[in-house]
């Protein structure tokens, strides 16, 4: 039997969109505690940023928050 190569996505697509689910699924106070669970201890939040929020500021992740609070 022979095995098919699986390509796999760049990370840091992956890790936005996985995070883009998370924060959609859950909301921005779980998916900081999920985040700081699992990858915070070992990740550098200043090199993740652009891949977890892009060029957001403070003003547009707070709209993001409360629109979503709405729900």
């Amino acid at each position: 039997m022979r095995m098919k190569n699986i390509i796999l996505p760049k990370r840091q697509p992956l890790v936005a969109s996985a995070f883009e689910a998370l924060m959609e699924q859950l909301g921005p106070q779980k998916t900081t505690q999920f985040w700081h669970t699992f990858i915070a201890p070992r990740g550098n939040y200043l090199k993740m940023r652009r891949a977890l929020f892009g060029r957001k500021n403070i003003s547009a992740l707070y709209r993001e928050a409360k629109k979503f609070n709405r729900k």
